[in-house]
């Protein structure tokens, strides 16, 4: 063995040099393997391991060579896999592919041999073939994780990606320490819609690789999608700092900013995001958004119809032209938004329609055309009023969800046997249906381009209908917002301050109770929660707790109040169409039905909304996160609460 300075050196070998490219060294590889080969020039595996190292520099072309030498010089059975993988990167299938064959014909125990067939099969399309391969090469190594996740690899390539997401949890328990196996995995779930599901094993990776940008920023992505907000904010600002060309992180950042409320700290990372990819129309959807938002429709609106021209995924033209939609709405440019707003048709879950005809809102002849709810409790409340005008052109069945079902059953029209409101269970064809319609595109199939008027839908109290049993109190005047005091009972007030958690955005509009202590100084006010799961430890002051029970339960406690007062939620829509007097706390920013489009200006020089005349809004002046931008709505609620107590 020779010595250095006394002390024993190992040999050279081929085995050093590969363990040298292992950990990515390639230079003194090919430096170690050309003095083995100096020294002996029929060394078949210092040939064949010097084609490793040419296809590690990316060289197949010397590579097939110096496979080729190595083969001359002895043919094993792993040179040919070499070369079959070299031969591929050049484009050589069919060469590719016989040195293949003699690798699973000499070695049929090496996985190695049927992968490198897998990976042939799949690049000429003969996809069974290639999974048959990969099966194979798992079947001899059944308890190898990176089997496993090839398979997975494989399935996901080829749209199996629930089937690939089962195969990366194998990978997992087989190796639960290999970080590749948590990355791999937790991109399948993203693919599967499943992202929050994916959040934890994005933490494996940051955590071991806490510079990496692009671990960060899917980190941050998946906290999103948990509504982790503020925790995603911070890492995806990390990310963003170390990897600022990386569109998909700032636009990742931008709708967190957007979420938390910093609608101008959203507008430029979306803006940059777009910047850096200018006709992605995923993301001029997303900045088109913010500045919607932000109350720059002008601009939003001409981005959205660029999108309208760009060669782009239906999906994403869609998205444009559904917020176009919500733009020109918000304008009260009716007949054009209500057509744009279909677009949304294209973006929802396939509907229970039972494969029915689109109604296209012509006069039927008496045949019977089912109206279904399609989005939110709210949307469904706002919308029967198109019920009307539809019965005149067909015998309408309709169906809401089961939450609305006994309060759908108290309209007149349903009463008075006009409408049919379909039973839990019953289908719309066994009750001879021939088309259906959502209840959100009615104005565009009726042709009704205003806000078909607000109506009394609901049976009165006297006919029993909604009622508690308390004093009715008239309307003071339309848009007015407040009522007529009848006694010296205290005002009783609904109050609703959070709407459903689940919606991406639900943190602009929703407030922390703590927000209405202002509230607890009016005198004169019983308060009633309208807040479902409210306990009342929450605020300051004394609310009484909503009890259980459905929609109805909830209309007939609104029914006995004198003024409502809520976010933007399924109460203000209830309240609206109970004609109930409704406060809106309404975020900066806010939904197309509270924007100038839908309001007229009264006589008196005040306002009043065109889908809810007994609607008054108090709006944020402001954008913002937390509790600073609802200061002044809430302070201008006490206020007029103030001076409705003292009518």
């Amino acid at each position: 063995m020779p010595q250095k300075n006394g002390m024993a050196t190992q040999e050279p070998s081929v085995e050093q040099a590969l363990a040298l490219l292992s950990v990515g060294d390639a230079e003194r590889a090919a430096t170690l393997l050309r003095a083995l080969l100096r020294e002996d020039a029929s060394d078949a595996e210092a040939w064949h391991a010097m084609a490793c190292v040419a296809r590690a520099g990316g060289d197949a072309q010397s590579a097939i060579a110096l496979a080729g030498r190595a083969i001359g010089l002895r043919p094993e059975g792993h040179f040919h896999i070499t070369l079959a993988h070299a031969l591929l990167e050049q484009g050589h299938a069919e060469p590719a592919r016989a040195a293949a064959n003699v690798a699973v014909m000499t070695t049929p125990r090496d996985p190695r041999a049927h992968e490198a067939m897998a990976a042939i099969l799949e690049a000429e399309n003969r996809v069974q073939e290639a999974e048959v391969a990969l099966r194979t090469a798992l079947r001899l190594r059944p308890l190898d994780c990176e089997k496993h996740l090839s398979l997975a690899a494989f399935l996901a390539r080829h749209g199996r990606v629930a089937e690939a997401v089962q195969t990366s949890e194998k990978a997992l328990r087989l190796a639960p320490e290999n970080i590749f196996a948590h990355n791999q995995h937790a991109v399948l779930l993203e693919r599967t819609g499943r992202m929050r599901e994916a959040e934890p094993f994005f933490a494996v990776v940051a955590t071991a690789f806490p510079q990496d940008a692009a671990a960060l920023a899917n980190y941050g992505a998946a906290l999103f999608a948990k509504g982790d907000f503020e925790q995603a904010r911070s890492l995806l600002q990390d990310s963003a700092r170390r990897a600022p060309d990386a569109p998909e992180t700032r636009t990742n950042l931008g709708l967190v900013q957007m979420a938390l409320g910093a609608l101008d700290e959203a507008e430029q990372e979306l803006g940059a995001a777009l910047a850096l990819r200018k006709h992605d129309a995923r993301l001029a959807v997303n900045y088109g958004t913010v500045l919607s938002d932000l109350g720059r429709r002008q601009e939003a609106e001409a981005l959205f119809r660029q999108v309208e021209n760009w060669e782009a995924a239906e999906q994403d033209r869609a998205r444009a032209l559904f917020n176009l939609g919500t733009v020109l709405l918000a304008e009260g440019r009716f007949h054009e938004g209500w057509q744009a707003f279909e677009a949304r048709q294209n973006l929802l879950p396939a509907q229970h329609t039972e494969e029915l005809p689109q109604w296209d809102g012509a006069d039927t002849g008496g045949s019977p055309v089912l109206l279904y709810a399609e989005q939110g409790l709210g949307d469904t409340l706002q919308f029967l009023r198109y019920v009307e005008p539809a019965v005149e052109r067909a015998s309408i069945l309709l169906a809401v969800p089961e939450g609305l079902r006994s309060l759908v059953a108290q309209m007149e029209s349903v009463q008075a046997g006009r409408v049919t409101l379909l039973e839990k269970g019953q289908t719309a064809r066994s009750a001879g249906a021939v088309a259906c319609c959502s209840l959100l595109s009615l104005p565009a199939r009726l042709g009704l381009d205003a806000p078909y008027p607000w109506a009394q839908v609901f049976k009165d109290a006297e006919a029993g209908g909604l009622s508690d049993g308390g004093p009715r109190i008239p309307l003071r005047g339309p848009g007015d917002g407040a009522a007529l005091r009848s006694d010296t009972k205290p005002l009783r007030v609904g109050l609703c301050w959070a709407g459903n958690p689940s919606y991406r955005f639900d943190r602009r509009r929703s407030m922390a109770p703590a927000c209405l202590a202002p509230l607890a100084d009016v005198p004169g006010v019983a308060f009633q929660s309208l807040q479902r799961d409210h306990t009342g430890e929450e605020l300051s002051f004394s609310v009484a707790p909503l009890p259980e029970g459905d929609m109805l339960s909830t209309a007939r406690l609104v029914a006995g109040l004198d003024v409502v007062i809520t976010v933007d939620t399924v109460i203000a829509h209830l309240a609206g169409v109970l004609g109930k007097p409704v406060w809106l706390l309404n975020r900066f920013g806010g939904d197309w039905r509270w924007a100038e489009g839908s309001t007229r200006t009264l006589p008196d020089g005040g306002a009043e909304n065109l889908w809810y005349p007994s609607l008054r809004l108090f709006s944020q002046p402001a954008p913002g996160e937390g509790n600073a931008p609802w200061e002044k709505p809430v302070k201008a609620v006490a206020e007029a609460l103030h001076k409705l107590v003292k009518m």
